[in-house]
């Protein structure tokens, strides 16, 4: 068992879940980047289209020499994150490398990853998002901005929009973590937290890795503010169940919810006024521990955020009342807000205009 677990440098987990349309394309750019050192394991959550009959069929039709470098499992439908857990605990690769059924990547992804793992424990990618109906608007996502004084900072700023899918990781690093059953948004339940982890990370800035937004995407009917709730719940719950040890992970704290709680906040505030104290009676049940980590080492004022002095006590204010479940003074703080801000900008363009008139 020993010897066939140290021949493969990467698994390669293919999660499946009616995909017919696309999965063929996704295997096939991995059987052109892939090398004898790589297996690839599909996974198949349940899938009730064609995916089986199409995945079987290119494998069958596999040289030889590959055909047992590919791992076909078939089971119930869970969800994305129990069908990645499935792939990671069946891997028998030094290195995991997540690729979605519908996405494809570069011809030369492992050749370049294989010079760089000796010594990284995790290989990141920049990703190439490519919309389904619309080309022209595909982009480049960067997985990390250079101009970031903390190069680790970085990496957990963009794990917000990012995935598992443009890292390629030490399976070790995985120990101690599972992918969150039933929940949406599991890669930042994850990733952030392994990102913490590894001694050694090496970024490429090119895109590797080509995610397809597909118009009818979990992420892409989601809102943004929808998003942040839950991906701060899983965050939560994730420290619980690592000793609730915040101090280890207040990097990870700090991006999440100080940096973003206000814009976030606010947002939801404009955008769903009649669901808004629900949603923070929400957040406080989920983050209890957290909230309380906040304040108790008064991360706004000590951690690094783009908050001016004011904003600061806004957002301390915020989490004191989360904590004393004072929901309603969140909303009333909020409404100040908007009120000072309006006058503010009426102000900056009675200034503006009198100095145009002035000038002239």
């Amino acid at each position: 068992m020993t010897e066939e677990k140290s021949k493969f440098l990467f698994s390669i987990i293919v999660p499946v879940y009616n995909t017919e349309k696309y999965v063929e394309k996704t295997l096939k750019s991995i059987y052109e980047a892939m090398d004898r050192d790589c297996e690839v394991i599909v996974v198949n959550d349940g899938s009730k289209d064609n995916s089986e009959e199409i995945i079987k069929k290119f494998i069958n039709a596999l040289p030889e020499e590959y055909k047992n470098n590919f791992v076909y499992v078939k089971k119930d439908n869970k969800g994305l994150a129990d069908t990645k857990n499935v792939g990671i605990a069946k891997a028998r690769g030094e290195f995991i490398s997540v690729v979605d059924s519908d996405d494809y990547i570069d011809k030369n992804f492992y050749k370049i990853a294989r010079e760089y793992v000796k010594d990284n424990d995790i290989i990141i990618y920049d990703l190439y998002v490519v919309f389904e109906k619309n080309p022209l608007w595909n982009y480049t996502s960067r997985a990390c901005r250079d101009d970031k004084e903390n190069f680790l900072d970085g990496l957990i700023n963009g794990a917000m929009s990012g995935s598992s899918c443009n890292k390629i990781i030490k399976k070790e690093l995985y120990n101690g973590f599972e992918f969150p059953v039933g929940k949406q948004y599991e890669d930042v339940a994850v990733t952030p937290f392994i990102l913490t982890n590894a001694k050694n990370i090496k970024y490429i800035p090119y895109p590797m890795y080509y995610y397809l937004q597909r118009e009818k995407s979990i992420v892409a009917t989601n809102t943004y503010m929808s998003a942040f709730y839950k991906i701060c719940s899983n965050i939560s719950e994730v420290i619980k169940n690592h000793d609730n040890d915040c101090e280890k992970y207040k990097l990870i704290i700090n991006e999440f919810f100080v940096r973003r709680i206000l814009d976030m906040i606010t947002q939801d505030y404009n955008a769903n006024k009649k669901e808004f104290e629900s949603h923070l009676e929400g957040f406080k049940k989920d983050n209890k521990n957290t909230i309380e980590y906040i304040i108790n080492t008064n991360m706004v004022n000590t951690e690094k955020n783009d908050y001016s002095e004011r904003q600061k006590q806004l957002v301390t204010n915020m989490f004191i009342a989360f904590k004393n479940g004072n929901i309603k003074s969140i909303k009333n703080n909020l409404i100040k807000r908007k009120i000072i801000n309006y006058f503010r900008n009426i102000l900056v363009s009675l200034k503006t205009f009198l100095k145009s008139i002035i000038n002239k």
